[in-house]
């Protein structure tokens, strides 16, 4: 059984802040439906720092630990794993508060997964939350994980990536959705999300 990193990093536009009037952002780490509290009217504008950044593609870059995704990617993933997230729709806005799309989605993940070996990988824990992985430089799987469970995860240590299995990354990469990377989740070094 293989897992995947999910990584967002691309050359399209950046969001910075949480929706007006949303939950606070550390409540989207915690693998808890948000959609009752959620706005209807939730905005994301694009980053003021980063001006030359405009493309809107299903995968958007966002610094905040949360995915941002396109209808596109939400129909595939609720039809491959329905209980392991929720969708809140968001409208983008540009630079000039022009509407840059009205069919993306904060893909706030529900479940969580205990699939990482500390005790084998490269890791440094954090200082303030010392039960979270801080820095990695060498993520190792555990062996033998039970087949089942949720296909689309924060996993255990590490709440600010998103891992999926073969049969979404399969499902994901075959589709030619835009501003997305999919790194082996054993193996990985931290980097590219």
């Amino acid at each position: 059984m293989s897992f995947w990193i999910l990584g967002d990093r691309n050359d399209g536009a950046v969001l910075d802040a949480y929706p007006r009037n949303a939950p606070d952002g550390w409540r989207y780490l915690e693998s808890h439906r948000l959609s009752s509290e959620f706005p209807t009217d939730a905005v994301m504008g694009f980053s003021p720092s980063f001006p030359d950044r405009r493309k809107v593609y299903d995968f958007v870059t966002s610094i905040l630990d949360i995915r941002i995704v396109s209808e596109r990617v939400r129909r595939i993933v609720l039809e491959l794993a329905p209980d392991d997230v929720e969708f809140l729709p968001v409208t983008l806005v540009n630079h000039q508060r022009e509407v840059a799309s009205r069919e993306h989605f904060i893909m706030n993940v529900l479940a969580r997964r205990e699939v990482i070996d500390l005790e084998r990988s490269d890791v440094r824990m954090g200082a303030i939350l010392k039960r979270e992985i801080d820095r990695v430089r060498k993520l190792v799987l555990k062996e033998n994980l039970e087949p089942g469970g949720p296909k689309v995860f924060r996993p255990m240590h590490l709440r600010v990536n998103t891992m999926i299995d073969d049969t979404v990354h399969e499902a994901l990469a075959g589709a030619g959705l835009t501003g997305c990377g999919f790194f082996p989740a054993n193996g990985w070094n931290g980097k590219g999300t």
